[in-house]
Formats: structure tokens, sequence, C-alpha cells
């Protein structure tokens, strides 16, 4: 399968000038909502107090502008940020400067993960927003592992495979409604005002960093959201192992294999790691719908469950962004339809009944029928799945 358009994330928001997420920390109220928002994900997400980063060498990997290393900037740490888009540079040095900050900056590297060279490491390695979306993206997160000092800590975030379902299926909607509305620029102002008048309502209602559009040009006819742009966990922690490193938390919170247990009771790291893969298992609907369901409500889903959401998302990308699938080759999966159908959680046995009358609906060749379709869903107009995961891991 290919894309209309093969090009790297990179050359993506350089050609649309796109900076995907903008984030106003210039006035007080937006800085302070900045600062809660970057603590929260540390300190209790992530599990890593302000001190971790305290007078510590921090190195980060597609700053961007640089907002989200200024809250480490305050807490006194030592940056060294790397960021291939010129573009976004002159913002980041002039953002530094107004706060007072820019001495925090030790170097400023206009450069890709592959183009950087270094003789040392550093205690905290950040990557944020755009690793899964690499095509040497193994290779990329094995790099990052070997700038981290032993005992030192690295933070990713990733666009995880299944959790972005929620956001493929509103691709999916979206390239069907352009179809029937003749909109062939996907980027053009029609395209925008059409995804407004689908998805605005619901986008207003999460609390997102970023404008609309944005998460427009960023998400929904962004090629990098496809099955080629997407992780799991099954192959970074396989990449961790690899690197001598060992997962130590995340955002989501979903992982509690070390609840409840002896601290003397200490696993090996593959161990553990196959106990973290076992209990996705058991959190797979969550995954796919971001809703927390009760222990013992569903059961771990089953391999052939797992493939055909897999079959699915290939599917719906090779619809989205090449003409490789034709709209009457989607269709909501018997397996994953009848693996959510026994769960005892009604909300999830509703979410797949909306799914099953999605798919069917998109194959309307009335356009207002598909545009009803959607806005009569109750539950899939609310839910987001988890699209974005963080993670933390530890050298050894």
């Amino acid at each position: 399968m290919t894309t209309k358009k093969e090009t790297t994330l990179l050359e993506y928001y350089q050609e649309h000038e796109l900076n995907p997420v903008p984030i106003d920390v210039e006035d007080q109220v937006g800085w302070k909502d900045h600062v809660i928002k970057r603590r929260n994900l540390y300190e209790k997400h992530l599990m890593l107090p302000t001190a971790c980063f305290r007078d510590r060498a921090v190195i980060e990997f597609g700053c961007n502008s640089g907002e989200n290393a200024l809250y480490l900037a305050a807490l006194g740490a030592r940056l060294t940020l790397v960021e291939p888009n010129g573009q976004v540079l002159p913002r980041l040095r002039n953002l530094y400067e107004r706060f007072g900050l820019d001495s925090r900056i030790e170097a400023l590297v206009n450069t890709d993960i592959a183009g950087f060279e270094a003789a040392r490491q550093y205690d905290v390695v950040l990557a944020e927003g755009f690793l899964s979306a690499l095509a040497e993206r193994d290779q990329a997160a094995l790099k990052l592992c070997s700038l981290v000092k032993p005992g030192g800590l690295g933070v990713i975030s990733f666009d995880d495979r299944y959790g972005s379902l929620m956001e493929l299926l509103r691709q999916m909607i979206f390239r069907r409604v352009r179809q029937l509305a003749a909109v062939e620029d996907p980027h053009g102002e029609q395209s925008l005002e059409l995804a407004r008048s689908l998805f605005s309502e619901d986008f207003g209602r999460l609390n997102a960093s970023r404008p609309f559009a944005a998460w427009w040009e960023d998400v929904l006819v962004s090629p990098f959201v496809s099955w080629k742009g997407l992780w799991c966990y099954h192959e970074v922690l396989t990449l961790l192992e690899q690197a001598d490193c060992e997962f130590y938390s995340s955002s989501p919170r979903w992982v509690s294999v070390d609840n409840f247990t002896w601290y003397k009771n200490v696993a090996e790291r593959n161990c553990r790691h196959e106990r973290i893969l076992k209990e996705w298992n058991n959190c797979f609907a969550y995954f796919l719908t971001g809703l927390v369901i009760e222990a013992g409500a569903i059961g771990p889903a089953p391999a052939e469950v797992v493939e055909s959401v897999d079959e699915l998302i290939k599917k719906i990308s090779g619809f989205v962004f090449s003409d490789d699938v034709l709209v009457d080759e989607l269709h909501w999966p018997e397996p994953l339809g009848e693996y959510l159908g026994g769960c005892r959680d009604a909300r999830i046995v509703a979410v797949s009944r909306e799914m099953k009358a999605m798919f069917e609906a998109i194959q309307a060749d009335d356009l207002e029928k598909v545009r009803a379709g959607y806005q009569q869903t109750k539950f899939l107009r609310n839910l987001w799945g988890t699209h974005g995961h963080y993670i933390s891991f530890v050298k050894a």
C-alpha cells in the first residue's frame, strides 16, 4: 500500500507551514495552564518528580518551538534542543528570551535524530509526537536509548496503533464525505470547513491544547496517522530490551503489574515486560474506546480479534490515503464485534453496535445519509480512543 504522496513528516509540516501543537504560553493564564498540564504528565502519570529535571542535562528531539522544554528550563534543566524544522526556531529563541530562560539552553541544533552527533550521554532524553511516523523509527528509538546515561531516564510518545482506531474512523468518515461532496483537495479551505461541520462540536468538548485547524491538518488529513505511522507497546518494549532499558511508567496509566506486590519480589526485565503485555490484552477494549471498564467485564482479547483490528486499520488507511481499497470493502470485523458485544458493560456493547451501523452508513451514495449516520451516534461522537501514549523508561 502506498500513500498518495510519499513524503517525510518534516516535509509535510514544512510544506503546509504547520505547527502541529501551537501552545499559547505568552500570557500568564496560558503559561499557568501549560505548567499544570506538564506537571500532571510528569508527576502524576509518569511518576517523575520535578527533581528529576533540576540541574540535569536534558536533551529533547523534535522540540518544535520549545514550549514543553520551557517548563523544564523553568525547573532548572540544562537543555540541548534538537529540531530539524528551521521554521519554528525564531519563535523558540524569542520565547526563551522573553521568559529570561535562554541561558538554560546549552545547545540548539537544527537537525534530526539521524543527523545528531554527540560525544556524551544525558540524564534525560525526550522525544514527543513524531517518533512513530519516522521511516527508520526503530533505529531512531535505539539511538535515543544510547544517549541515556546508565540510571538515566527516557520519555517518548507515540501514536498507538489500536488506540488510534477512533481517529482512523473519523478519517474514514471524512474521506467518504469528501468523496460525496466532491472536495478533492484534502488540505484546502473547503476541506477544513467540511471538517468543522462534522467534527468541531465534538472536538470542542475535548481538553485539547491546540485549535481545531491544527488537529484537522495534523490528524484528520495527515498521511502519517495511518497504518505505517502507528506503533504498539509490543514493538516498543522489544526495542527497549534491545537497548538495555526497562519500562518505568506510561500515560495513560494502565499498567498495574507492580501493584500489590512486595518490593523484594523483583521480576526480571523480560518477565516484567511479558506481564505488561499480558495485561495489555486485558485492557484491549479500553485502548480501542478510551472507556474505563470494570475488571472482569470483558476477557482478554484473543489473537484473532487483535488481528482483525490490524486488518481493519490497513483497510481504512488504504481507503483514506490511496485507491487501494474501495468503500464497499470496509466492514466492521465480525470477530471484533462479537468480542465487544460480549462485554458486560452496556456502553461497550452500544459502541460496537454504533460502529457496525456507521460502517453500513458509509456505503450510501448520499452525502446527507453518511453525515447523519455519524451525527446520530451517541457514543462514537464522544469517544476518542487512546491515540497518544507516553512511555518513560530507565537505562540499566
